[in-house]
């Protein structure tokens, strides 16, 4: 009995014995993220470096280096290029990134916010490739001048150039589409920069004339106006007449408006010259335009500007033509400093 049910057992084990299964064939591993990256950093370099591209080939490399130079990932990758490149290809980049058939790519990179950074690291290292970089800003001018992010590369290409010629240039297109530049919303920014960086003083101090000879179409510009008020912050006394003179005729009528205010302001106490062509004018105002100017949204801050002006004669003229409306002052809403003033000195 024993034997059998040994037997038994060992029956219903051998039985139960499970065949492993068979080995799974081995995958092959996908290509590492930093294989892919050496092959397409290694792609763009033997394109960059051949000298017999087809015109297609050399529209792929170009398009393989605006997607490098545009994009926030491959920060790495447009470091690594540009290290390996020796100085003839460097400069063969500068010239296939900017010639006439490709430079939509240059537009491109310029107007993307990666692409502006990267770019203006590039200026600046070559003054040959350099002087294609600033061949490609002047010749879309306007374009780059009035971009958010391309701007940037021309106002930095006008500090780094070391070239005289090609600076002179740039500051000769700036002059010629001044007025234009100072009504575009991002052209404004880019002539402040200009104005107020001692960098560019050898095209600021002649882009004060131009502003200066055209502040009266520029005042009564959203955008422009600021430009006039940013050269008055900034520029030279000269400058200041001259901007006053341009605008003379006009200081009433622009102190009604909220920049206009500003500027006539600023010609109140940056220079006592500008003070007496501002004070003039008041003083030749009819008595109920003068109340008017005085009890509106911006124009009293300018009528309370000209009672405090140097020149006690003139601000004594103004208090006299305003004394007869006191009582219709001290009512009015914006006026009543004005009304504390002229209780001050009567």
């Amino acid at each position: 009995m024993a034997i059998g049910d040994d037997f038994f057992s060992m029956s219903i084990k051998q039985e139960n014995t499970t065949v492993p299964p068979p080995p799974h064939p081995t995958a092959t591993p996908p290509p590492r993220e930093t294989d892919l990256a050496d092959d397409k950093t290694q792609s763009l370099l033997n394109s960059l470096r051949s000298t017999s591209l087809t015109p297609p080939e050399t529209d792929m490399c170009l398009r393989s280096l605006t997607n490098i130079m545009t994009c926030s990932e491959d920060v790495a990758l447009f470091q690594e290029v540009i290290s390996n490149l020796n100085r003839s290809e460097f400069l063969r980049m500068a010239s296939l990134l900017t010639s006439n058939s490709y430079d939509h790519h240059f537009l491109e990179i310029a107007r993307n916010k990666n692409g502006s950074i990267r770019l203006q690291k590039l200026l600046g290292k070559s003054v040959d490739a350099d002087i294609f970089f600033v061949a490609a800003i002047l010749r879309h001018f306007r374009h780059v001048m009035t971009d958010k992010n391309a701007s940037h590369v021309a106002t930095q290409a006008m500090r780094v150039v070391a070239s005289h010629e090609e600076r002179m240039a740039m500051r000769d297109h700036i002059l010629h589409h001044a007025v234009l530049l100072a009504c575009d919303r991002y052209g404004c920014i880019a002539l402040k920069a200009i104005i107020s960086d001692v960098a560019f003083l050898y095209c600021s101090i002649p882009l004060f004339d131009v502003v200066a000879s055209n502040a009266r179409v520029l005042s009564y510009d959203a955008y422009g106006n600021s430009v006039v008020q940013h050269v008055l912050k900034h520029c030279s006394l000269h400058s200041t007449y001259n901007v006053g003179v341009s605008l003379r005729g006009h200081y009433v009528e622009l102190s009604f408006t909220e920049g206009g205010r500003y500027i006539v302001e600023k010609l109140l106490e940056r220079d006592e010259d500008t003070e007496v062509l501002v004070m003039a004018e008041l003083l030749e105002c009819e008595g109920d335009e003068l109340v008017r100017l005085a009890t509106s949204v911006y124009g009293h801050f300018v009528v309370e500007t000209a009672l405090k002006a140097a020149r006690v004669d003139l601000s004594r003229g103004l208090v006299n033509k305003l004394k007869p409306f006191l009582p219709l002052l001290r009512r009015s809403q914006h006026a009543s400093t004005i009304a504390r003033i002229l209780e001050s000195v009567c």
